[in-house]
């Protein structure tokens, strides 16, 4: 140490400058890696009511500081329960506690509604119902735990085999969880075998490249280091691999459960207390919160209209007509799209009221390649008919 090395052979005045300042770094990366990764934690802080108080500015910075502080004091223990380090002990119990709920309140829901409509059948369905959703609540919060816990070990691992770039490369690599497409048993399964392979490769052909690499720099220093990380890569590199190939194996069990919930794309959507705020028109002018205004807007932003300012919208029943500041668009019930056209394109637009039958007449500049002049847009009554005329009037205006 005295002259300038270290127990491993590296110089002082390198990035790893002793045995002791290697342990220290790869400490640090595990510490501060489990602090950071979280999964649905959240942080409830109290509001502040304050009547007839008299302070300066200082006084109540403090008093403001002080109060969100022992509230964010109050929150560390559900922080700690939602480390992914700790495999999520809160979303577990969370998982748990919705399974046994609805394992006791939806065989009551159809007890009630048995005697309501004198049905038997509804108390079995409701049965099924409570029964499979604890099913699917326990083993997909047992897995999604473990898959934490085994992600975890992976990526500790990783930084213990001292090489950097197969550190980073592994990190590069989207986990299967973080996928856009939803994954399943069979997906996970063949994602953990790429990786388990990855794993054995990476081992084996280190043996040889790292002493190669370490005899190109440093020479015989180098090519003896070269052979320790290479020994130490050939041994956990693969367990690395195996334990990235439970973690996608449990992912995937993860997700197959969740697919089996009718409900779960819905709950999925449903993140948000409510959806943001609508802003009307080229100007984005702030009005009174209104929910029907705001999840059109939300619609909108996911169509073929996102990214243009919304302005209104008209629930049709079976249809729904969001207008932009450039285009009318009419969506089917099922999501389709019935009808977009832009404002330039029309001339006039007139309700018409037949036998039993309602609709809006929107008058175009060029005829259609069948000859026609207009789109007519059907109504289930006269009073929506109305009301799409008179919106799309105002928008033409």
């Amino acid at each position: 140490v005295g002259e300038g090395s270290g127990v491993i052979g590296v110089k002082l005045g390198s990035k790893n400058r002793t045995a002791l300042a290697v342990v220290r770094g790869m400490m640090k990366s595990i510490l501060v890696d489990a602090l950071l990764r979280c999964d649905g934690a959240s942080l409830n802080f109290e509001g502040v009511a304050l009547w007839n108080h008299l302070s300066n500015k200082e006084q109540l910075t403090t008093y403001l500081g002080a109060h969100y502080l022992a509230s964010l004091i109050s929150n560390v223990p559900a922080l700690l329960g939602s480390l992914a380090a700790f495999g999520n002990p809160v979303g577990l119990i969370r998982d748990l506690g919705d399974g046994m709920s609805d394992f006791v309140n939806e065989p009551m829901k159809g007890f009630k509604k048995s005697i309501q409509e004198m049905d038997p059948s509804f108390v079995m369905s409701g049965v099924a119902r409570g029964t499979g959703s604890l099913a699917r609540h326990t083993l997909g919060g047992v897995a999604d735990s473990a898959a934490m816990l085994t992600e975890t070990a992976a990526k500790n691992m990783a930084v213990l085999t001292l090489d950097r770039k197969y550190a980073q490369r592994r990190d590069r690599v989207m986990r299967l969880k973080n996928n856009r497409t939803r994954a399943d048993f069979v997906g996970g399964f063949e994602s953990g075998l790429l990786k388990l392979v990855h794993g054995i490769l990476e081992g084996v052909t280190g043996v040889v490249s790292k002493p190669i690499r370490g005899a190109e720099r440093n020479g015989v220093e180098g090519f003896a280091k070269g052979v320790g990380k290479g020994l130490l890569g050939l041994l956990v590199k693969p367990v690395i691999g195996a334990t990235d190939a439970i973690t996608d194996t449990l992912i995937g069990v993860k997700e197959s459960v969740d697919g089996m919930n009718p409900q779960h794309d819905i709950e999925t959507l449903q993140t948000q207390v409510r959806p943001r705020r609508a802003l009307y028109g080229v100007d984005r002018a702030i009005r009174n919160y209104r929910l029907d205004d705001a999840t059109a807007a939300t619609i909108q932003a996911r169509s073929r209209l996102g990214g243009e300012e919304y302005l209104s919208h008209v629930d049709m029943t079976q249809n729904v007509a969001l207008m932009s500041v450039r285009k009318l668009l009419i969506f089917s019930g099922n999501g389709e799209e019935v009808l977009l056209l832009p404002y330039k394109m029309i001339t006039k637009v007139e309700t018409h009221e037949g036998a039993d039958r309602y609709s809006v007449k929107i008058y175009l500049k060029e005829p259609k390649p069948d000859g026609t002049d207009y789109e007519e847009v059907m109504c289930p009554n006269l009073e929506i008919a109305d009301l799409l005329q008179k919106e799309l009037s105002n928008v033409l205006s």
